[in-house]
């Protein structure tokens, strides 16, 4: 058979190579093989670097834009440190099934052993969801424990922690069998969304409008300061000419209900009402046929407003769609030729940001990529820390920043942690994990992150100024911050939880690594619990603060308990339950006419129910496997759970 010459070998086969003969490199085998009756075989040219200045300089120059990457990923990080630390594996085992990524950030831990894993419903249609119903979903994923109809949650979901430190807990029937008075249907009636309807309908006067649109500036826009209020007043005065029609009714609509929904109005379901107003301008074609501004402010705020009425998943469909409108608008781009005014150059910043931040929060929060732009692709410029008055429509020379906070403090501050750390939101979320090594340089570098705020926004100064919402501003940012670095860490202490709880020998020695991952997540839980203390001992709760306070509070106080659970033996047992002490006093006192804080308390309870009492050899049966994580197996009987870790209707108290 002839062998086109293309297929022939071009080097001499290994035998006639090792022993230097001269090859005939014929195909199959060579003439020296065939009359020495040896196996012939040929391996293919090695490839080796050229050793040219020109390649050399080429690696030069990736090595520094790999270093540089590195200092802004992780600033402070000692990279010979990092690089004596890491092993790599060889290039024979590089292909093994078994073998971490290399690299000192990302590496394997999702064994067969570990605590939390993820599985998928038996059903195809398992996370489907549709939120149009009766049963309520969890608007901040917080205590939605049945994973069926509630759509994907990932492991940076508090929910995702949650289940498996429930179920490793054994809690099921606990809390099936919790108290009828705790139970309260949730379900409203049919009869009480009728009588909502027609208050809503004849009492929206333009008295009402005013002053839900007060309430509006006055709570939700002191936090989240995305609309120009004196613009959007003499709109609504008609003033100055209204935007595009059904954007501009959209958006008026969302503000009113988000007032109604800050003011916990007395009148029925008013923001009920108001919200589906706005639902009915964005079901029209004109709005996906178009884009403005206006719109994706209005889809921005919706969004929030979907979300705090417990529609998860619908709050992150109106996300994704201001997320692609807004880079069909260039938000994205800082257009310094573009010849608009200073305030529209600005608003365009404030708009951006605000739905930046928005997406980062909400996908962490469910466990979902975050599918923002990177700062390689957008040059967008950070919102100007000035005071609102000092930059109008006809402004033609631009302020100088302030040193003190400003209404845009927050939004300028809360914009740039989620810049510096969607990446690693993104990495917990990677199939290959995050190592031990790996989480305490993501730590690391959140504190260098820290640094770099202004004084004011530093965690030990004392903001000298009587404005709640600067206070609750930095105080969010912090009780945010914190619970990354809670995210960071707790899979950590459940899988230290459980293997003391499976060892029947004397107590675990703790590793240093161990303790360094035990404190980073203790030290920003207990952060939280004592910041949040102290915030609602000092200034006004509103609903919006019970809206976050309960959420970080109650994420901290499970890290907490968990430390207790998993090192009863530890000096610091004391002060850690002095710390869920004084999440169930919040939670029970502070928050006694909340339905959500009643079940979180609730939950806590069941958690660390007889703790010190406990003896981790009563776990000893316990077999830790993927499939305890799977909770689409759990019994189809266990409804009246389910109903009991729902969260409030949206007409309750919150």
């Amino acid at each position: 058979m002839d062998v086109p010459s293309s297929q022939l070998p071009g080097l001499s086969c290994d035998s006639c190579r090792t022993k230097k003969l001269k090859c005939s490199r014929e195909y199959p085998k060579c003439s020296a093989c065939v009359e020495k009756g040896r196996a012939c075989c040929y391996s293919s040219r090695t490839i080796r670097s050229p050793l040219t200045r020109a390649y050399l300089s080429s690696i030069e120059r990736r090595l520094q834009r790999m270093e540089a990457l590195i200092a802004r990923l992780h600033p402070g990080m000692d990279i010979e440190k990092a690089l004596a630390s890491t092993v790599i594996p060889s290039t024979k085992n590089s292909q093994s099934k078994d073998s971490n990524f290399a690299g000192y950030i990302i590496g394997s831990s999702k064994s067969p052993n570990d605590p939390i894993s993820e599985r998928v419903p038996d059903e195809a249609d398992g996370f489907d969801w549709h939120e149009n119903v009766d049963d309520l979903a969890d608007g901040m994923a917080a205590l939605s424990v049945n994973p069926k109809g509630a759509g994907y949650l990932g492991s940076t979901a508090g929910v995702f922690f949650l289940r498996s430190l429930l179920y490793w807990r054994g809690q099921l029937k606990d809390i099936a069998a919790a108290p009828d008075a705790v139970n309260i249907s949730l379900r409203p009636t049919n009869d009480r969304i009728e009588a909502s309807s027609r208050l809503s309908l004849s009492t929206v006067t333009r008295q009402v409008m005013e002053r839900l649109i007060d309430g509006y500036f006055s709570i939700y826009h002191r936090t989240y300061p995305f609309v120009h209020e004196a613009t959007f007043r003499a709109q609504f005065h008609e003033v100055i000419p209204r935007p595009h029609q059904p954007s501009y009714q959209m958006l008026l609509h969302t503000i009113l209900a988000l007032g109604a929904w800050c003011l916990d109005d007395t009148q029925a379901d008013l923001d009920d009402e108001l919200y589906h107003n706005a639902l009915s301008f964005v079901e029209g074609d004109c709005l996906f046929e178009s884009a403005n501004l206006t719109s994706v402010q209005g889809l921005v705020l919706l969004s929030n407003l979907s979300q705090k009425r417990n529609k998860p998943n619908t709050g992150s469909n109106f996300l994704g769609l201001a997320i692609r409108m807004a880079l069909s608008l260039g938000l994205h781009r800082e257009l310094p030729d573009w010849e608009i005014n200073l305030l529209q150059r600005e608003m365009r910043r404030r708009v951006w940001w605000g739905l930046y931040i928005f997406d980062s929060g909400a996908s962490t929060t469910f466990g979902r990529p975050i599918l923002l732009p990177g700062p390689e692709s957008m040059d967008i410029r950070p919102v100007l820390n000035i005071a609102d008055e000092t930059l109008t429509a006809n402004t033609t020379t631009l302020p100088k920043e302030l040193n003190i906070p400003t209404l845009y403090s927050g939004l300028k501050a809360q914009s740039d942690l989620h810049l510096h750390s969607n990446h690693m939101s993104n990495t917990l979320l990677s199939s290959t994990g995050i190592s031990p090594q790996g989480a305490l340089s993501m730590n690391q570098a959140l504190d260098a992150w820290s640094e770099t705020l202004p004084v004011f926004f530093h965690h030990n100064h004392e903001l000298p100024i009587s404005d709640s919402a600067i206070l609750f501003a930095k105080s969010r940012l912090w009780w945010r911050f914190w619970n990354l670095k809670i995210i960071l860490f707790r899979q950590f202490l459940l899988k230290r939880a459980v293997d003391q709880a499976r060892h029947t020998g004397p107590v675990l020695a703790v590793s240093d690594l161990d303790a360094r991952c035990r404190d980073a997540a203790v030290n920003a839980a207990s952060s939280t619990i004592t910041s949040i203390a102290q915030y609602l001992e000092t200034a006004p709760v509103d609903r919006l603060v019970s809206w976050y306070s309960i959420f970080f509070i109650f994420h901290a106080s499970l890290v907490i308990a968990l430390a207790v659970l998993g090192n009863a033996e530890s000096t610091d047992v004391s002060r850690w339950q002095a710390d869920l002490d004084s999440v169930r006093r919040i939670l029970l006192n502070t928050f006694s006419n909340n339905s959500l804080a009643k079940r979180c308390a609730g939950v806590l309870d069941l958690v660390v129910a007889q703790s010190h009492t406990t003896n981790s050899n009563d776990w000893t049966g316990v077999e830790m496997d993927l499939s305890w994580m799977d909770f689409s197996t759990w019994p189809s009987t266990t409804g009246d759970f389910f109903d009991y870790l729902r969260w409030p209707e949206s007409g309750g108290s919150l």
